[in-house]
């Protein structure tokens, strides 16, 4: 299989990722631009001056956009990978290698989504959701399960409502007939259908409830 060409974004990605995997797991904005520019310096260099990275929007707006995502955190421009974007980081290297993307139903799930699963089955939320007792499940059960809290930025609170998407969406399309997972994306559906209305005020928009939309 030949080499697949990744795109602009996906490059972003892979350099972050490069720098995450040599053991730094929050990684400057500038340490960023210097490394995509080594690993792709045609595609990420200063207009008129390809000696020179681009420090612009060719790397900033990439990052928040995965941020949005689920796959990249953020704070005072140190960003770092969620263990969704480490497993998104690490199949987009491998295709780029020239080895074929994993497709078929592998019958397990990848490790970011499985440690989300496992820690929804700790919550209380969904201890009670099990038990049948739905009227006893509140809003701080939703921001439990989502691994955030009212004072959550708005790009956080989208980051890891499609990180739980992406995980539950994995779990949906997995095969497997454990009845405990299945129960997970029972759940899911639940609190983005109950708390519509406070994910809507969270993101800003209306919620976007499906799993892998």
């Amino acid at each position: 299989m030949s080499r697949l060409e990744p795109s602009k974004e996906q490059k972003v990605l892979l350099a972050l990722y490069r720098l995450w995997n040599d053991g730094r797991k929050k990684v400057r904005y500038e340490d960023i631009v210097v490394r995509v520019f080594r690993d792709y310096p045609g595609d990420f260099h200063l207009k008129g001056y390809p000696e020179f990275p681009d420090t612009g929007d060719a790397v900033h707006k990439p990052l928040y956009d995965y941020r949005k995502r689920g796959m990249v955190s953020a704070s005072n421009k140190m960003f770092s990978l969620t263990s969704h974007g480490v497993a998104e980081a690490q199949r987009l290297q491998t295709v780029e290698k020239g080895k074929p993307a994993q497709t078929e139903v592998r019958h397990r799930l990848e490790r970011d989504a499985q440690i989300e699963v496992d820690r929804v089955k700790q919550l209380e939320g969904f201890k009670l959701f099990l038990a049948g007792k739905h009227d006893e499940i509140i809003d701080s059960d939703l921001f439990e399960y989502l691994g955030v809290s009212v004072r959550t930025t708005k790009n956080d609170f989208i980051g890891r409502l499609e990180t739980m998407k992406s995980a539950i969406a994995a779990v949906a399309g997995s095969g497997l007939k454990d009845p405990v997972l299945g129960a997970t994306c029972q759940f899911h559906d639940f609190l983005v259908n109950r708390f519509a209305g406070e994910i809507a005020l969270k993101t800003g928009k209306q919620a976007s409830v499906g799993r892998g939309e």
